[in-house]
């Protein structure tokens, strides 16, 4: 599969060195390529309760090549697990710097470093993203010095190159990548971004953390093949506060941070998206919240497919049929 990737990524850029087509016709209309999204953790919030949902992070696979939405704990080890070599990593797209949404990031740096990383390594995200990327580097100065003198591995600080950003268009390549200002309290405004990919064709839409889809949201969305949505179970938050700790306050402060399946249905139908998928489930572990739950809660407005997110699942998006166990 990476060879044919290859290939055909030689092919267009020979085309379009000579003036035939133009660069990002691979990423819009290359029928043949494979794009698939991964739940890796589907879970909201940074307590670690049960291994079988761990905090967010996905994945869109174009080909072999690795595209990460926010980097969760355990989503280096979630992407092993799906049979995706950490080598593959292309870039990295934080949402907001929330711990549930980055506690991997230096793992998933260092992991895919590791496994035989050469390539560059793009990363997206809000104010901050510089500062965190410069800590890692100390963190583990010590092992990657070694390491480079040792074992003649590149440096991953000349390989990682990190991009700080605002709304508006993001990528304009072989995949196109536009974000969006999204409310997320206590964060401020630009601290916490949605975005939309278009890659052969296809446009996804992720969420992001949120308390309210701003104005502009549905134009953001509009039409989207597959929009990926956070949101929370009110009635059963109350129960997890207690279980963690904080009480009323900690219940009071995920309510005011997050959307309820109301606000997602809404959005959906508004955006006239073809299909909403749900992660990032706050809370993801009551056993009295069912997978009908969730679908029931979007259901006074939208009315398209709708598919509630497990840690590991597969969600076909473009190119060869889906893989055995996928949506």
């Amino acid at each position: 599969m990476r060879e044919r990737f290859l290939h055909r990524l030689w092919a267009v850029a020979l085309l379009s060195l000579v003036g035939l087509l133009p660069v990002n016709v691979f990423a819009q209309n290359a029928a043949g390529t494979d794009v698939e999204l991964l739940l890796l953790g589907t879970k909201g919030g940074p307590a670690l309760l049960t291994p079988k949902r761990i905090s967010q992070s996905s994945a869109l696979i174009v080909d072999d090549e690795i595209v990460m939405i926010d980097a969760g704990y355990g989503a280096s080890l979630r992407l092993a697990e799906a049979g995706h070599s950490l080598k593959h990593l292309r870039s990295i797209f934080i949402t907001h710097l929330h711990s549930d949404h980055v506690l991997d990031y230096p793992a998933l740096i260092m992991n895919a470093w590791a496994t035989g990383l050469k390539q560059p390594v793009d990363v997206y995200g809000p104010a901050g993203m510089q500062t965190m990327t410069d800590q890692v580097w100390k963190m583990f100065a010590v092992d990657i010095d070694k390491r480079v003198a040792d074992e003649g591995r590149p440096d991953p600080r000349k390989l990682v190159s990190v991009h700080e950003i605002d709304a508006g268009p993001v990528v304009d390549a072989t995949m196109k990548v536009s974000a969006l200002r999204v409310p997320h309290p206590p964060f401020g405004d630009g601290e916490a971004f949605a975005y939309r990919f278009q890659v052969a064709g296809k446009t996804i839409v992720f969420t992001g953390d949120l308390h309210a889809f701003p104005d502009g949201f549905a134009a953001f969305a509009r039409n989207a093949d597959i929009m990926v949505s956070e949101m929370v179970n009110a009635d059963a938050v109350q129960a997890l506060s207690q279980r963690i700790g904080n009480g009323d306050t900690l219940a009071k402060a995920i309510l005011s941070h997050h959307v309820t399946g109301a606000q997602v249905g809404r959005a959906a139908q508004a955006a006239h998206v073809k299909k909403l998928v749900l992660s990032h489930l706050v809370p993801a572990d009551d056993p009295s919240v069912t997978e009908q739950s969730w679908i029931d809660a979007v259901r006074g407005d939208y009315d398209g497919p709708v598919v509630v997110g497990r840690d590991g699942m597969g969600i076909h998006v473009a190119g060869a049929q889906a893989k055995a166990g996928s949506e």
